[in-house]
């Protein structure tokens, strides 16, 4: 399993699916979750990610990163505190949000004010690619063939990511259009 024993806390799973929401990530269901008690900062709401056994919910760190790149100023602080597992998970996590950023750049800016590019703090420490060699492309494979060698699960890293981020397209996707046809006040 990918449990973390340094959890200080754990938060329920629709508490979390209520703070990814508040925070602009909302194609996760339940749709309706309230939040009994929520991460209150940044750090604690990725650290409650990676805790988390459902891979959906890890895997959300990536559109929060996304959305919110201001975020990645909580990364070095948060890695300092982690185990090996965990700090190696949140580096993945982490660096397939900055390849898939650089790869959909020219997408994600239709739909999203911000587009700071996060900086890229991990690929040299986890022998991939810089992030801006061929848009991307080449990290995101390396990185998924390496979380793939080191899982015991066979789960396509690679597939997951590319349906993490069209789920999160078909989001903004509808954020748009949604905005567009709302009735003038």
């Amino acid at each position: 399993m990918d449990e973390y024993p340094m959890a200080d806390e754990s938060y329920a799973r629709e508490s979390l699916v209520a703070a990814l929401r508040d925070r602009g990530i909302s194609y996760l269901a339940p749709s309706d979750a309230v939040a009994r008690k929520m991460p209150e900062s940044h750090e604690q709401l990725l650290r409650a990610l990676l805790l988390q056994d459902d891979s959906r919910l890890r895997l959300a760190i990536v559109p929060l990163l996304l959305r919110h790149p201001g975020i990645s100023a909580s990364v070095p602080h948060l890695a300092a505190s982690l185990d090996d597992v965990a700090l190696l998970d949140l580096q993945t996590l982490y660096m397939a949000a900055v390849y898939l950023q650089r790869n959909w750049r020219s997408r994600l800016s239709i739909y999203l004010d911000d587009m700071t590019l996060l900086p890229d703090l991990f690929s040299h420490h986890m022998g991939l690619p810089l992030p801006d060699e061929r848009f991307g492309k080449t990290g995101l494979v390396e990185l998924a063939d390496a979380w793939q060698a080191r899982s015991q699960y066979p789960f396509e890293r690679l597939q997951a990511l590319n349906n993490t981020i069209e789920l999160f397209f078909g989001q903004l996707k509808l954020e748009k259009s949604n905005r567009s046809h709302a009735p003038e006040m």
